[in-house]
């Protein structure tokens, strides 16, 4: 271990001129641990020394410095846990559905835990990593040493459950559109910091979300989403606000929104219009309404796209107008705003028709084979 000393002459001895000297020692490089960590074959966690130093007051003013080495821990696959939030940013996920992950901030904290969805027996491990308004949840694959996806959980409306007759490592998170999740971090002091930083990011998602923070909702400056900016902050607002009424998988692993308006839609058999916000994914497509106090989102219905085509007619007179037919259900008359809407959604919705024509096709003439010499 090196050390410096550093010895103040400025007494009378030297005629007070106030000359301080530094002596140095230098320190044996023979000595200094080596920075490289081996990790256990099994990717378990080691430590990465790092350097520290300590300054300890001496004998006749003379001060030491001396330097240590503490231990940072590595996770897994050699890397610590910076290295593996930085990873995260910079590399791809296998599996990744939505936007630029970047755009979800900066990570707050990440962790190694094991995960269980209720009323399964089904236990994974997996890495959790906290953004400022979701919830990430990745596995790992040990052999090509990268993430994959598997789910992206907004805080917005979720709740943490955690029993005060439990001891052990455990807690529950659940939401409008999560099913509940045993979360089973690796020590207690883990998760206590996981239910600290849950609980008050949920409550800022809240706040930045929910419309009793204000008496204004924000949706009532996004409806109507008359403009491009509208559109671009709906979106962000469907896939990290709670939906009420909200059925099957979650909107965040639904894809890139192909595209979104509001339109009016009936069942034509009865004929009363309603106003919908009709969202296009690159499978499915949502039906969505608003309330009357433009506080919330209530989900109407879902149609996967391969089980449905669109009509136009001539007998509409140039009204912006289509219907949604399919097998299993009842036809749909849809009747956009503006004309830019119905150009939009008649190019992403309408598909190709056979063409059938008069001409009889008959079976190519027999070709007798070929016999070699």
């Amino acid at each position: 271990m090196g050390c410096c000393s550093v010895t103040a002459r400025g007494t009378k001895e030297n005629g007070g001129d106030g000359h301080e000297e530094v002596e140095l020692l230098k320190r044996d490089e023979s000595r200094k641990p080596s920075a490289v960590c081996t990790p256990s074959p099994n990717g378990g966690p080691c430590c990465l020394p790092q350097e520290l130093a300590i300054l300890t007051p001496g004998k006749a003013g003379i001060h030491t410095v001396h330097t240590q080495f503490v231990s940072k821990p590595i996770l897994f696959w050699g890397r610590t846990r910076e290295e593996l939030n930085n990873m995260i940013l910079i590399e791809p996920i296998q599996g990744w559905e939505g936007q630029n992950i970047r755009s979800y901030g900066n990570v707050v904290m990440s962790s190694l835990a094991v995960m269980q969805i209720s009323h399964t027996e089904e236990m994974s491990e997996c890495f959790m990593v906290l953004f400022p308004l979701h919830v990430l949840i990745l596995s790992m694959d040990h052999q090509e040493r990268r993430f994959i996806y598997q789910g992206l959980l907004p805080l917005s409306g979720m709740s943490v459950v955690c029993e005060q007759s439990n001891t052990g490592y455990t807690f529950e998170i659940s939401g409008p559109m999560i099913e509940p999740r045993q979360v089973s971090c690796l020590s207690s002091s883990e998760r206590s910091l996981w239910i600290s930083a849950l609980r008050k990011h949920i409550q800022e998602a809240n706040a930045h979300y929910s419309p009793v923070s204000s008496p204004i909702s924000i949706l009532s400056y996004l409806i109507p989403c008359d403009q491009l900016w509208k559109k671009r902050e709906l979106i962000k607002y469907l896939t990290s606000c709670p939906i009420q009424k909200w059925e099957g998988k979650a909107i965040q692993h639904m894809g890139h929104v192909v595209y979104l308006s509001e339109v009016q839609a009936a069942h034509t058999i009865d004929g009363d219009f309603e106003d919908r916000i009709m969202v296009l994914f690159t499978e499915d497509l949502v039906f969505l309404s608003v309330d009357p106090h433009k506080t919330s989102i209530i989900h109407q219905g879902t149609l996967p796209l391969n089980a449905i085509h669109i009509e136009e007619s001539l007998n509409w007179n140039g009204h912006l107008e289509f219907q949604i037919t399919g097998d299993l259900m009842e036809p749909i008359l849809i009747v956009c705003m503006t004309p830019e809407d119905y150009t939009k959604w008649v190019f992403h919705l309408q598909k190709p028709h056979h063409i059938h024509c008069g001409v009889t096709l008959h079976p190519l003439p027999f070709e007798p084979p070929k016999y070699r010499r």
